[in-house]
């Protein structure tokens, strides 16, 4: 397995293979999404990609795409929407603002899992940043966050009025 850093271009050249596995990785519980938001993924990839400073890490093998994180570093003030808002109530402002670094998707292959590839792609992404990502509480990647060091929030509702839970990671910068 190789890791490797990449920008916005080089993610949008993968769009194919992260939109096929988005679908391998959302379509079953605890996400269960309907088969119109599974689709959506190159719509809400190609906002993503617009994103300033977005980057990632995608993990590969010699069978192809094993995995991927990615995500932005977070402005000086929290932005005013649903999301943020409902994140912001579970965790403190100064949590999630600069010189945080939001994790926007982590996707693995599910034949891959358990194997180390989230692992090493979070570590490869984050590199003793201060971070934080939103997840369902019963994702199968929680167990990882906490054996990470990954602090867990309390439970919340998104926009949509699903469960989430967000966990922070500190850098133990000063």
């Amino acid at each position: 397995m190789r890791i490797d850093s990449v920008d916005a271009a080089q993610l949008g050249d993968l769009r194919e293979p992260l939109h096929e596995l988005y679908r391998q990785c959302f379509a079953d519980p605890p996400w269960n999404e309907p088969q119109e938001m599974l689709d959506d993924y190159v719509n809400v990839l190609a906002k993503h990609l617009e994103r300033p400073g977005l980057s990632g890490s995608v993990a590969v093998d010699d069978a192809g795409l094993l995995g991927v994180v990615y995500g932005w570093p977070m402005p000086p003030e929290l932005p005013d929407d649903t999301l943020h808002r409902a994140v912001a109530r579970v965790v403190p402002t100064e949590r999630l603002v600069a010189p945080a670094v939001a994790v926007v998707e982590l996707m693995v292959n599910p034949v891959s899992r358990g194997r180390g590839v989230g692992r090493a792609l979070l570590d490869h992404f984050v590199c003793a940043r201060d971070a934080w990502l939103v997840t369902h509480p019963d994702a199968p990647a929680c167990r990882l966050y906490k054996s990470a060091g990954w602090r867990p929030s309390a439970q919340f509702r998104n926009q949509y009025g699903d469960r989430r839970v967000a966990y922070v990671l500190s850098s133990g910068a000063t």
